[in-house]
């Protein structure tokens, strides 16, 4: 079976247990013997680990650009140095050397032009001040200040978007300076299309606003394989005639998505938040992955898990300061971030965050608390990353008091 891009499609191991609103990301790895002369140069024979990847599996490990949408909020103007032209037009080249190219800070020009955003129940109204605001917008300060420059001594002008958790990032304008003055005119606070490299921005976090959630088939997987070449790990996702479709720079991402799907099955909100992107009721928009968590639970109350145990084997309180310790230690943070579509809630971003804790922090209580070991143990589950159990979650608006 292929999908419309001509790769394969694979169904997984155990699709009787799938439902079409399941999620999930990346299957048990199992070992097969498999024939990688096709995939590396020298090599034979070898014991893989094989895994199946569901559609946000491979997208998360996908290293092709993506493009999603932010809005264009502002721009940075880039001045050349006082003498640039001088030195480049006038003096030999051989002379370019005793002039310094004294560096110009840029100008940040960011926007307060503000559009109507929450949906309102009178559509003729709404549409109304739309148009206003658009005539507006020739007025609004940025572009103003942008037709004023003496385009001569600008060397570039680079946008500058803002999604909703008002994150910033940069936006390459193509064209000259006139094209890009005239760009930044049209489109300053709308959404704008940003290419980025990858899915994966940087240590621990995801842009997920490049995945299509409402075109997600549970049913359908790619395989992923892992090897060893010269003792080094290797992995890739093959396509069509287990031909290499994109391999993976670093094997370490496999234990973010082994995380995150141990995750999904572990917290029922996660999963009740993941599905309301797969049936169009939100948006979604970062996944991130902290080890530098560091909550203080000395300071805070125990978590839920904790409290039902003590309550069910009558632990005596005085234990709850030895808990604490361990739980300090080997945190792990899970958030994903969405923007409910509601009427009430546009552009709001929602915050559903987890606290993984590995299980092997627990040791220093094993015997003096056998009965709280022994409780936590039946909620943690084993991957190749460790053994993990969810020791807390909060969810809502970012900013609420």
């Amino acid at each position: 079976m292929t999908n419309s891009a001509g790769n394969r499609v694979r169904m997984t191991d155990d699709k009787a247990k799938l439902r079409p609103d399941d999620i999930w990301v990346i299957s048990k790895g199992k070992l097969t013997d498999m024939d990688l002369s096709g995939i590396c140069e020298g090599c034979k024979t070898e014991t893989v680990t094989e895994y199946s990847l569901s559609e946000l599996g491979r997208y998360l490990l996908d290293p092709n650009p993506i493009q999603v949408e932010k809005k264009l909020i502002g721009c940075e103007v880039h001045y050349y140095p006082p003498f640039y032209k001088i030195k480049r037009k006038i003096l030999p080249k051989k002379l370019h050397g005793l002039i310094n190219d004294e560096h110009i800070p840029p100008d940040a020009l960011l926007s307060n032009y503000v559009t109507n955003k929450t949906p309102m129940h009178d559509k003729d109204l709404e549409l109304h001040l739309n148009r206003v605001m658009e005539l507006l917008r020739p007025y609004d300060p940025v572009i103003k200040k942008l037709l004023d420059l003496d385009r001569s001594k600008v060397a570039d002008i680079v946008g500058t978007c803002q999604d909703v958790g008002g994150n910033l990032s940069y936006l390459n304008i193509q064209g000259s300076i006139d094209v890009k003055i005239g760009y930044m005119a049209e489109f300053i606070y709308k959404n704008v299309g940003v290419i980025l490299e990858k899915a994966y921005i940087s240590d621990g976090l995801f842009e997920m606003k490049g995945f299509d959630f409402k075109s997600y088939e549970a049913e359908k997987s790619y395989r992923l394989i892992k090897f060893l070449i010269n003792g080094k790990a290797q992995a890739c996702v093959l396509g069509v005639d287990d031909k290499v479709e994109y391999r993976i720079e670093d094997v370490k991402l496999l234990h973010y998505l082994q995380l995150f799907a141990q995750l999904i099955k572990m917290n029922p909100k996660l999963n009740k938040s993941l599905k309301l992107c797969r049936t169009g009721k939100a948006e979604p928009m970062k996944l991130f992955f902290n080890r530098q968590l560091g909550i203080d639970y000395s300071e805070a109350n125990l978590p839920d898990i904790y409290r039902r145990v003590f309550e069910m084997h009558d632990i005596a309180p005085s234990n709850k300061s030895v808990i604490k310790r361990v739980l300090n230690h080997s945190q792990l943070g899970v958030t994903f971030n969405y923007v409910p579509q509601s009427r009430t809630s546009a552009d709001r971003l929602f915050v559903n965050f987890s606290v993984m804790h590995n299980f092997k922090a627990l040791e220093p209580i094993k015997d003096a608390l056998p009965q709280v070991y022994s409780e936590i143990n039946k909620s943690a589950s084993i991957t190749e990353v460790g053994k993990f159990y969810l020791l807390d979650s909060f969810r809502g608006y970012k900013d609420d008091s």
